[in-house]
C-alpha cells in the first residue's frame, strides 16, 4: 500500500493492525506506529510525544528504504538529548503551539535549514547528510486526545515523489490522533502500575516498622523493596557514624561490584535545614561533580548516570541518606520527586525504630558505655525516647508525675544532657536501651 491513491480509513487500518500486536507502552507504540508508517510511505518518519514538561519531549525516528538518512536524522535528535528529555522540535513545537498542522511540499534544502533551531542548524552544518539534497518535503501534524496536544507526527520526504498533499494531511492526521489515544491510554496503565508499585514500597516499609526490631532488616528491606519495584537500578543507605560528622554505607542492592569500598563521606553537605530535605539530583555527567566525588571510581565502574540523593530525617535530625542510581540518564519529575520525599520519611522513621530498639543492642558495643540506672529509671527512658509525657509514663509504670519528675531530673544528671530531646537523642545515638 502507498499513500498515494489510498483512502485514509485503509491505512488506519493497517496501522491499527499493526498496533494491535504492541506491547502497550509509550516506546514500542512509537516505534512501531513510525516503522509501519515508512513501510507505506517512503521518508524519514518521526514521532514526538511531549514530556510533562513541554519544551522537552520523547522523540522516535524511523525511515527510508536504505535508512541512511533516518540513521542520520536519528543521530540529530541524539545529539539534542540531555538527562531529562530531548528538546521539542523547532516544527514540533510551532505545530504544538498553533494546533495546525504544517505542510511544506517542496522547500531548498537550504532553507529547511533554517527552520530548524540553532542547535540543528550547528549539526547539519558540521555533519553533512548522506546524501547530496536539493529539497525536501515536509509534513507534521498534532497528536491530539482528550482535547489537548500530546505530540506531534510527521515525515521528511527526501524524494519528493509524489509530492506530499493536502490529502496527506487529513491521512497522516487521522493515524496521529487515533495513535494518541493508544499512547495516552499506554500513559495511564503506567501510571497505574507505577503507583501500585509506590504503594507496595510504602506497605512493606511499613510493614517493617510493626513488626521488625532489627536493623539490618530493616535497611535491607529498604533498598530490595526500591532496587525491585521503582525501575531502579541499585539503592544503598548510608547511615551515620557514632561520632555523627559522617556517613557509611549501611546497605547496598543492584550494585555489581561484589564488594564496595568502606567509604566515609562527610555529613555535612546533608546537615542542613528543613528547606533543603528534598530529593537532590545529580546528573553523573557532569564533569564537576564527578571530579569531586570520592565515589568517581566506583559510579564510573557501575555505570551510573543519574544520581537521587535523599536525606533522611527522623525527630528532627538526620540518621542517614538513601542513594537511588540509574545506569541511563532518567528525568524525575515533581510527582516522582514528592513521592521520593514521603519514601523518605517512612524510610528515616524505620530505620530510627530499628535502631532505638532491637539495633540498640549492636551499636551499644561500639558505643559509649551505657549510664548506671535503675530498672525504673531505664523503664522511663525507654519512654522518653518514644516521646512519651510525664504523665504517660506516670500511667504506665504505675507511679505518681511528680515521681517521674523526680526520676527524670535524676537521669538527665546522670547522663549529662539538658533536656528531654537531648536525652533521647544521646540514648539512641549511644544504644543505651
Amino acid at each position: 500500500m502507498d499513500f498515494s491513491g489510498a483512502a485514509a480509513h485503509s491505512i488506519l487500518a493497517q496501522i491499527s493492525g499493526e498496533l494491535a500486536g504492541t506491547e502497550p507502552d509509550v516506546q514500542s507504540i512509537l516505534t512501531t506506529l513510525t516503522r509501519s508508517l515508512s513501510r507505506i510511505r517512503s521518508g524519514t518518519w518521526f514521532a514526538v510525544l511531549l514530556d510533562l514538561d513541554p519544551s522537552t519531549s520523547h522523540v522516535v525516528v524511523a525511515g527510508d528504504s536504505d535508512g541512511s538518512m533516518s540513521a542520520y536524522f536519528d543521530g540529530f535528535v541524539k545529539t539534542l538529548a540531555g538527562p531529562t528529555g530531548t528538546p521539542t522540535l523547532t516544527l514540533s513545537q510551532q505545530v504544538v503551539e498553533t494546533s495546525d498542522a504544517v505542510l511544506i511540499p517542496s522547500v531548498p534544502f537550504t532553507d529547511f535549514i533554517s527552520l530548524l533551531s540553532p542547535a540543528g542548524q550547528s549539526y547539519f552544518s558540521s555533519h553533512p547528510p548522506p546524501h547530496a539534497l536539493d529539497a525536501v518535503g515536509v509534513l507534521v501534524v498534532p497528536m491530539r486526545a482528550g482535547g489537548a496536544i500530546i505530540g506531534t507526527l510527521g515525515i521528511f520526504e527526501w524524494q519528493q515523489q509524489p509530492a506530499l498533499s493536502e490529502d496527506d494531511v487529513v491521512r497522516v492526521q487521522l493515524v496521529a490522533d487515533h495513535v494518541a489515544l493508544a499512547l495516552e491510554n499506554a500513559r495511564l496503565q503506567t501510571a497505574v502500575s507505577d503507583q501500585a508499585e509506590r504503594v507496595a514500597v510504602i506497605g512493606a516499609i511499613a510493614l517493617a516498622i510493626r513488626v521488625g526490631q532489627d536493623l539490618p532488616l530493616t535497611l535491607r528491606v529498604v533498598v530490595e523493596q526500591v532496587t525491585a519495584r521503582l525501575n531502579v537500578d541499585a539503592a544503598d543507605v548510608l547511615l551515620m557514624t557514632e561520632q555523627g560528622n559522617e556517613l557509611y554505607v549501611a546497605a547496598s542492592a543492584g550494585f555489581h561490584t561484589s564488594s564496595i569500598p568502606n567509604y566515609r563521606l562527610p555529613s555535612g553537605p546533608w546537615q542542613t535545614g528543613a528547606a533543603d530535605w528534598r530529593p537532590h539530583v545529580e546528573y553523573t555527567r557532569d564533569p564537576d561533580r564527578m571530579a569531586s566525588n570520592p565515589r568517581r571510581s566506583l559510579f564510573a565502574r557501575e555505570g551510573f548516570q543519574t544520581y537521587v540523593g535523599l536525606p533522611l530525617h527522623a525527630r528532627s535530625r538526620l540518621v542517614g541518606v538513601l542513594e537511588i542510581h540509574n545506569r541511563s540518564a532518567v528525568g524525575w519529575d515533581q510527582a516522582s520527586l514528592d513521592f521520593l520525599e514521603t519514601l523518605g520519611g517512612i524510610a528515616a522513621v524505620a530505620i530510627d525504630y530499628a535502631a532505638a530498639s532491637a539495633g540498640a543492642g549492636e551499636r551499644r558495643a561500639i558505643g559509649a558505655p551505657s549510664p548506671r540506672l535503675g530498672d525504673l529509671e531505664m523503664e522511663i527512658l525507654r519512654q522518653i525516647v518514644e516521646g512519651r509525657t510525664n504523665r504517660d509514663i506516670a500511667v504506665k509504670v504505675h507511679r505518681s508525675e511528680n515521681t517521674i519528675k523526680f526520676h527524670v531530673r535524676r537521669i538527665l544528671e546522670k547522663t549529662g544532657t539538658v533536656n528531654r530531646t537531648e536525652l533521647a537523642r544521646k540514648a539512641t545515638r549511644e544504644g543505651w536501651l
